[in-house]
């Protein structure tokens, strides 16, 4: 058993209410009118196009409304790739979601593109590649936002390439799945802060049940929870070869070859005050004894 890299140079993603106004996408979207868009998925592919032609665009998204996406908009991508300002903002019940026998991934944001999600499900996603639901090379800012039965090569919903920024809040992501290396949630290359959210039931054949950071990554969860991951390998919830950080946050009943909770190919793993690391199969943190403060 041992920690999988993937190579660099991989394609274009290395694994190496419209009150939300938080983050770079929505900053810059401001310049823009806010539009309502119908419960039609063109309409969404629409307004889409438009944000990133012009300065950007917040688009609200009506309750009870799924967008359902049965063909790419873009090689790869159901939605046109973000190169924009883009501020998704929905409410209760909008989903976004693959409905197609073709696989394709949900959103892609290029570097130097920014895109906002709130209040939104986004399930289905499909690709070999990386990043079922969302592939980041921009800036990602997620809140109040649900990932799940989304499928990637890795990254079973989310992947954060090489100079990728990914901000999650508030978040839920159940029941992804990756088919190549790992990371069942999320899979991270670059800088990822996930704050006050739930990662459970996700699964990934080799390391990391829920997320996956790379050499090139630092992951830092804040008040999270990592529970009933699977990795048919290494580290059942969390799988590290860059830096981890968690503050507040718990990693119980994930399930692995070893590392159940956590594994670690290196010593720049932190558990800050008050993470609790326990009940994880067949342990909690691998290689033993080389996590302070994580014991058994």
């Amino acid at each position: 058993m041992s920690f999988i890299k993937l190579p660099s140079g991989v394609a274009v993603a290395v694994l190496a209410g419209a009150a939300l106004v938080a983050g770079p996408a929505a900053a810059q979207a401001q310049a823009a009118a806010s539009v309502q868009i119908p419960c039609r998925a063109s309409a969404l592919v629409s307004a889409i196009s438009n944000a990133n032609s012009g300065s950007g665009g917040i688009i609200v998204l009506p309750q009870n409304c799924n967008y359902d996406i049965t063909a790419a908009a873009a090689p790869g991508d159901g939605l046109p790739v973000i190169t924009g300002h883009v501020v998704l903002s929905g409410a209760h019940n909008t989903a976004i979601r693959r409905r197609a026998a073709t696989s394709f991934r949900l959103f892609e944001v290029a570097a130097g593109g920014s895109l906002s999600l709130t209040s939104i499900t986004v399930d289905g996603g499909s690709s070999a590649g990386l990043g079922g639901a969302i592939l980041n090379a921009g800036t990602l800012v997620l809140s109040r936002t649900i990932f799940t039965h989304n499928t990637a090569g890795n990254g079973g919903a989310l992947a954060n390439s090489a100079g990728g920024t990914m901000r999650v809040s508030d978040s839920d992501f159940e029941r992804n799945t990756t088919t190549g290396v790992g990371g069942g949630a999320i899979i991270n290359s670059a800088d990822l802060i996930v704050t006050g959210s739930v990662l459970s039931d996700n699964t990934a054949p080799i390391n990391g049940g829920a997320v996956n950071t790379q050499p090139s990554g630092t992951t830092r969860l804040i008040n999270t929870t990592v529970s009933d991951n699977t990795s048919g390998s290494l580290g059942g919830g969390l799988s590290n070869l860059g830096t981890l950080i968690l503050t507040g946050s718990t990693v119980t009943q994930n399930r692995g070859s070893a590392g159940g909770g956590i594994a670690t190919g290196n010593t720049n793993v932190t558990l800050g005050g008050g993470t609790r690391v326990r009940n994880n199969i067949p342990d909690n943190c691998n290689p033993l004894n080389t996590i302070p403060g994580c014991v058994g």
